[in-house]
């Protein structure tokens, strides 16, 4: 049976890329995997060259499990693995046949799915990215130009500067002072009143109204004619 084995593997290597092989093997299998007394039930294991599958039935043909070969060297007899589902120990025995399998449908369908999975990953990436905004073919109207929306110089806005913005300007003179300042100037002065030059009335008008007759007040002292006139007269 070796010799089945070989030619089987050789056979697979000589197919073309259409077709496989497929070894059948005759194997035993046991779920107790950690009792030392295992039970082992009789089996068969179908070892596919195409993809290094290795699948196991047993005697009723019901599926038990399968696994991926990945070792360096070649699948044959006297092989002990275990499946990768449902904890199963499979000892390989001799084989006992091999078929070609026609791969055509197989590979078309995964050829399909393949491009499936393809166009599904596009249509995420396109998901994605932010749609791409053609430019109008119509001429957006500019909005009118309003007088708040105006720039103008900053300099026409605030005016000439007279100084530095911002800070009080300390007067030099405090307000007492300002005001003897602007009390002392002769224009705010106020006028003054005009002074009438009142004489006091002579000695001669008050003898005339005194007497009613017009006196003449002297400090030289009268003639003796007169002084005789006014003895001989009683006076």
């Amino acid at each position: 049976m070796p010799s089945i084995a070989s030619s089987g593997s050789a056979a697979a290597q000589d197919l073309g890329g259409s077709s496989a092989a497929v070894l059948e093997f005759v194997c035993l299998f046991t779920h107790d995997l950690k009792r030392k007394q295992k039970r082992w039930q009789d089996g068969r294991l179908k070892y596919h060259t195409f993809n290094k599958r290795v699948m196991v039935h047993d005697e009723r043909g019901n599926f038990v499990g399968d696994m991926h070969w990945n070792r360096d060297w070649e699948f044959d007899e006297g092989e002990e693995v275990e499946l990768e589902r449902g904890g199963v120990i499979v000892q390989v025995a001799e084989c006992v046949g091999s078929r070609n399998q026609d791969l055509t449908e197989l590979l078309d369908k995964r050829a399909k799915e393949k491009e499936e999975r393809q166009l599904k990953a596009a249509s995420r990436v396109s998901l994605l990215r932010p749609p791409i905004q053609s430019a109008p073919l119509h001429r957006i109207a500019t909005p009118r130009d309003h007088f708040q929306t105006r720039h103008r110089p900053l300099h026409q806005v605030i005016g000439t500067p007279t100084g530095h913005h911002g800070r009080a300007v300390v007067p030099t003179e405090s307000p007492f002072e300002q005001r003897q300042n602007m009390a002392e100037t002769p224009e705010s002065r106020p006028p003054k009143r005009r002074k009438y030059d009142i004489t006091p009335p002579s000695k001669l008008g008050y003898a005339q109204s005194l007497f009613g007759a017009p006196l003449t007040l002297s400090a030289f002292k009268p003639t003796s004619g007169i002084r005789n006139f006014y003895k001989s007269d009683g006076r």
